[in-house]
């Protein structure tokens, strides 16, 4: 169950990474803040990295 609910995040991030380039402009809102394009991708790039991280890691373990 862990490793569907990581493997959906994964997905949600990636997804949102590519409507960025796509359907926003110069800012990105970031649990209400607005921001700079870059930094929103660069967040979303890093949540996608500690859930992959996650993933790998109970792969391992199982």
């Amino acid at each position: 169950m862990r490793k569907t609910l990581s493997v959906i995040g994964m997905i949600l991030a990636l997804i949102t990474i590519a409507y960025s380039f796509w359907g926003m402009g110069d800012t990105g809102r970031f649990f209400g803040y607005e921001m700079d394009i870059w930094m929103y991708r660069l967040i979303w790039l890093a949540l996608f990295g500690v859930i992959l991280n996650g993933y790998l890691q109970e792969r391992k373990n199982s």
